[in-house]
């Protein structure tokens, strides 16, 4: 049986998407099972601004919520399914578009800000 050191490997790892589109890192993962039931497996991996807050220390999670957002899903927190990974190389690559993912949501907002820059 293979193993990996799952928070060693991933965590930070840049996201891209089947075009080679870079369109998030991983933020946290997501893990089915719980205690007393068969091992835990990777279901998801989170990416966005709403999971940051969760890996500071404890005592300043509550501000780190504040500042980064508290992370419900469909708003601040991205899961991509594991399924939806191809391989993991120096990134993780995904096999779907990252709009299809719900990842890079802000590139649209963003674009119309940028395009406003002199020179952009």
């Amino acid at each position: 049986m293979d193993r990996m050191d799952l928070v060693y490997r991933l965590l930070d790892d840049q996201l891209v998407d089947v075009d080679g589109r870079r369109c998030g890192r991983v933020d946290d993962l997501e893990f089915d099972g719980g205690i007393g039931d068969p091992p835990p497996r990777l279901a998801a991996i989170l990416s966005g601004s709403g999971t940051w807050h969760r890996r500071l220390p404890r005592r300043l999670r509550s501000s780190g919520a504040r500042i980064f957002g508290h992370g419900v899903l469909g708003q601040d927190v991205i899961q991509v399914p594991w399924e939806q990974v191809d391989d993991i190389t120096s990134v993780v690559q995904l096999k779907a578009k990252a709009r299809e993912l719900g990842l890079a949501r802000g590139d649209a907002r963003d674009a119309v800000f940028v395009a406003k820059l002199p020179e952009s």
